[in-house]
């Protein structure tokens, strides 16, 4: 999106020149800054210097006396009016220097002071630009480039670029103002004797709910049943200069600049509404409240400037982000208050037994991703009432306790559940009327002496709690303490421990054969064990989880000494014995035997000519096919487009471990005719990877061999494959294929969407524009895409072949200007099921090209080879009428005269070529239409 802020209607004679400087962040300042010091630089650290004494100048009402470049054009100095110099300087370089003016009823520009003028030109296509003297200049700060509004919804981009990280100023010597662009802010500076005294600037004031977000939001709330029951506007805030500056007379409209066009445009309604808070009035530190109210906004978010018209003479303020949001109950999510990570059922809610937690600051309820949670409660809902209540649904040996949302542990290192009730609703809503939000979450009561004394050690990323070890594989999980380092604790060497558990004053020592001198987090562990590993050199500290562990269930593991009859404990710099423990740690190995993925299966459609229905008597010999069938997806990226580039064979399958040994097997000569053709050529199978590449230089439905002449043979339908599978060496954790696998490719081109799947060779619309059933037995509602010879001529007089003049070149693109073409051809011409209507179109009228045309996301996807749409003309008896003049434009010339009204109609076909298919259609340029 743009970041554009228009300037002060700089009109006829406006003067632009620009000067460099560094980057900068934005600062708010609130307090007047008594006295302006002189020489003050724009240059890196001090362009906030500048704006702070800018601001001073504005609020003091001082004018400008007089400004003035440097010889080499590298520094600005602006006199004002007690004798202080605001001085700005460039990074060195000398910069030109702009004017502009109408003359000849076109814009011109000097960079030369005015030796030599020359026509603006319009950017790319080099036109002159039509100058009147309401046309308004602005920067985009996102490009560079000078602008010049010619209309509230229509801007021309110059030629004339700037750089994007440089101040601008500018001189309007209609009402005698030097204008300073810094970085979105505008200050309007009074030329002494002008007589200027409107505003001077409008500063957006940055707020927060979070650090992170830098937008103001209008948000709604919606319950469970899709009703909106709370809503809030949008509170934004501008520092206004000079800010004992009157607007009691002011109007005030937000423009929005996501588009460049403005709300507020002439025959529509505003989409944000503005209300100023105290009618207008300022407050001792010049900031002015508005509150902004969306209204129909379909973009994600929206910048906008807010814009005070006073005396007829209207401001812009800087760029902000109004972000219109909805909250639905069914999208809220569990998270933690302390950290905003979103609460997973395989984690516990852990505290100190010996202390009771407040419930309703540990765990929550409200919307967004993990860090970035935003609870119910913040998200200002007045007309919200949220109740909270808490009982216990697991509580072993009587171990926890609730009163009043506080939960105590009458023992240590215990498990149990707590189901959280949320009740929410409108403050007039009854109670049936309410929401009912539940969760329960596990909670897990530490050990004092080991909470308090001890070290805790946490995964870097998520949760300790209910690792899946893996077949043959260690797995490290980089784990870290955020207040203190084991550097702290004396520990100044690469080391290894064995790790443990207590119970009931009994030791669980895990397993550990492999020498502890000789363990890196680089290291393979030994079936079953598991140590702690500490790293001297990079002071990180990691979790070594060995292949197939298992057993470790809601414990608390402690590093151990080396007899295994203690923690081990070291001496900090307090002198206190202190261990160190990781956090309530499960491990389990689980074996899950391959199962093929449930979004591979999807419906298949084949068929010669499949607009017909099956019972159609000269069809009878080619059998229809429609069942669900598993099917290999390609995947998409910016360069390939969708492809089909070493995929794995194990991403078509659900299994565990993830290292288990699956391996897969294809034999060349038990392929189908087509694919054994292409065999480590356009179809090449890595047999050490497991992998598949298809180039997209072979059509696909090759490899799934259904065309109509060879469907009969149905063995040889798509390809096929073996595999084995091993985790272990109990019967239960092997498999293997029963025979061959089967599975078709997944035609992107002819359906790239997740519903069908057409895998027919030579598919042939009808004529007459019918589209019929793909169930074999229902026949659909027609749908009308024939071509009329009205549409073609563009006179709905002409409807007859007989109309068509001899020798006259026609664009017979414009025969698609129907419903059909014009809505969008989004799957194949040959029909489909009523939810075809959800995929993506490919082949669409354009009014812009007045012809048929490949979309743009049918380009992006599927033809980063080929994309080619051409027409062409095979029957004989259209070739006697009709000459093809440009087979990509569609033109076509009538070459002889065409038979009277009762001439049959014409056929013409249309060929679609991309990466992954070929089409060809036949339509029917109907007679008397």
């Amino acid at each position: 999106m743009m970041n554009k802020r228009l300037l002060n209607n700089l009109l006829y004679g406006a003067l632009l020149l620009s000067v460099g400087t560094s980057v900068f962040s934005c600062k708010d300042y609130d307090d007047d800054i008594a006295g302006l010091d002189n020489r003050i630089s724009t240059v890196e650290s001090d362009m906030e210097r500048f704006k702070e004494k800018i601001q001073a100048a504005l609020d003091a009402n001082l004018t400008v006396a007089s400004w003035y470049p440097s010889d080499d054009f590298s520094q600005y100095t602006i006199v004002l009016s007690n004798g202080d110099e605001l001085r700005l300087q460039a990074s060195g370089q000398s910069t030109p220097f702009y004017q502009f003016k109408i003359e000849d009823g076109v814009w011109k520009y000097s960079s030369d002071k005015g030796a030599g003028w020359y026509n603006v030109k319009t950017q790319g296509t080099e036109q002159d630009i039509p100058g009147t003297d309401k046309d308004i200049f602005f920067y985009d700060y996102e490009t560079g480039f000078i602008f010049i509004n010619k209309s509230e919804s229509e801007a021309t981009k110059t030629n004339i670029s700037i750089t994007k990280d440089a101040p601008i100023m500018a001189l309007n010597t209609e009402n005698k103002t030097l204008s300073i662009y810094l970085y979105g802010e505008n200050y309007i500076l009074p030329v002494q004797g002008g007589g200027f005294s409107g505003i001077s600037s409008i500063l957006f004031r940055k707020q927060y709910v979070f650090e992170e977000d830098n937008f103001l939001e209008a948000a709604s709330y919606t319950n469970t049943a899709g009703e909106i029951i709370a809503a809030n506007k949008a509170i934004a805030k501008f520092r206004v200069l000079p800010k004992d500056i009157d607007l009691k007379e002011a109007s005030f409209a937000c423009a929005d600049i996501h588009e460049l066009a403005l709300t507020r445009a002439e025959g529509q309604l505003p989409q944000l509404l503005v209300n100023v808070v105290n009618e207008g009035k300022l407050d001792e530190n010049g900031i002015l409240t508005v509150e902004l109210t969306p209204q129909d906004m379909t973009a994600e978010y929206y910048g906008a400037v807010l814009e005070i018209t006073l005396d007829k003479a209207t401001t812009s303020s800087d760029y902000f982000v109004v972000k219109p949001t909805s909250y639905s109950a069914t999208d809220g999510v569990w998270a933690y208050r302390e950290t905003r990570d979103i609460y997973k059922d395989s984690e516990s809610l852990q505290f100190i037994s010996t202390e009771s937690v407040d419930l309703s600051k540990k765990i929550d309820w409200g919307f967004g991703k993990t860090g970035e949670v935003k609870f119910v409660d913040e998200l200002g809902f007045n007309d919200l009432v949220v109740e909270r209540s808490y009982e216990i649904s697991d509580n072993p040996g009587n171990a926890f306790a609730i009163e009043n949302g506080m939960l105590t542990a009458t023992s240590a290192n215990k498990s149990g559940k707590v189901k959280v009730t949320y009740t929410i609703g409108a403050k007039d809503a009854k109670e049936n009327e309410k929401d009912i939000i539940e969760k329960t979450i596990s909670v897990y009561s530490l050990d004092e002496a080991t909470a308090k004394s001890g070290v805790s050690l946490s995964a870097v990323s998520g949760m300790l709690s209910n690792i899946e070890s893996l077949y043959k594989t260690t797995k490290v999980i980089e784990v870290k303490n955020s207040q203190t380092s084991l550097e702290s604790l004396s520990i100044t060497s690469s080391q290894a421990w064995k790790v443990g558990s207590q119970e009931n004053d009994t030791w669980n020592i895990q397993k550990m054969d492999t020498p502890l001198g000789s363990i890196t987090e680089e290291s393979e562990l030994g079936a079953g064990e598991m140590c702690l590993y500490y790293n001297a050199a990079t002071k990180k500290c990691y979790m070594l989880v060995g292949p197939q562990c298992a057993g470790v269930e809601g414990a608390n593991l402690f590093a151990m000494n080396e007899a295994g009859t203690d923690k081990v404990l070291f001496t900090n710099a307090d002198q206190n014995e202190v261990g160190i423990y990781l956090n309530n740690v499960s491990t389990k190995y689980v074996v899950a035997l391959p199962v093929k993925k449930d979004e591979m299966l999807v419906d298949i459609y084949n068929k010669g000519n499949i607009d017909q229905i099956e019972s159609a008597s000269k069809h009878n010999s080619v059998k229809f096919f429609k069942e669900k069938q598993y099917a290999i997806p390609g995947e998409y990226n910016t360069t390939l487009g969708y492809n089909f580039t070493n995929v794995p064979l194990s991403s078509l399958y659900d299994f565990k471990p993830a290292d288990a040994e699956f391996i897969f097997t294809l034999d060349q000569n038990n392929q189908n005719d087509k694919t054994k053709e292409q065999w480590d050529g356009n179809f090449k199978w890595n047999a050490t990877k497991g992998t598949l590449t298809l180039s997209n230089t072979y059509e696909l439905a090759n490899y799934n061999f259904l065309n109509q002449e060879n469907f009969s043979n149905g063995d040889n339908c798509g390809i096929k494959f073996s595999w084995t599978f091993k985790a272990g060496e109990e019967a239960g954790q092997q498999a293997q294929s029963n025979g061959d696998e089967r599975w078709f490719i997944k035609d992107p081109v002819r359906n790239p969407g997740t519903f069908l799947l057409y895998l027919c060779y030579d598919k042939q619309p009808c004529a007459d524009g019918r589209i019929l059933g793909t169930d074999g037995a229902v026949e659909h509602t027609p749908v009308d895409y024939a071509l009329s010879v009205s549409a073609l001529t563009g006179d709905p007089t002409k409807n007859k072949l007989s109309d068509l003049e001899e020798g006259k070149e026609y664009n017979f693109g414009l025969a698609f200007n129907n419903s059909f073409w014009r809505q969008g051809f989004p799957y194949d011409v040959c029909g489909g099921p009523t939810n075809s209507t959800k995929l993506p179109v490919l082949v669409q009228y354009s009014d812009a090209a007045k012809n048929l045309v490949i979309t743009d996301h049918c380009k992006q996807y599927f033809c980063k080879n080929k994309a080619e749409l051409k027409l062409f003309i095979e029957n004989s008896e259209t070739q006697d009428h009709f000459e093809l003049i440009d087979e990509n434009q569609f033109i076509v010339k009538i070459k002889k005269a065409i038979a009277p009204d009762e001439h049959g109609n014409l056929q013409f076909q249309v060929l679609f070529n991309t990466d992954y298919a070929n089409q060809r259609w036949a339509l029917m340029l109907l007679n008397n239409r």
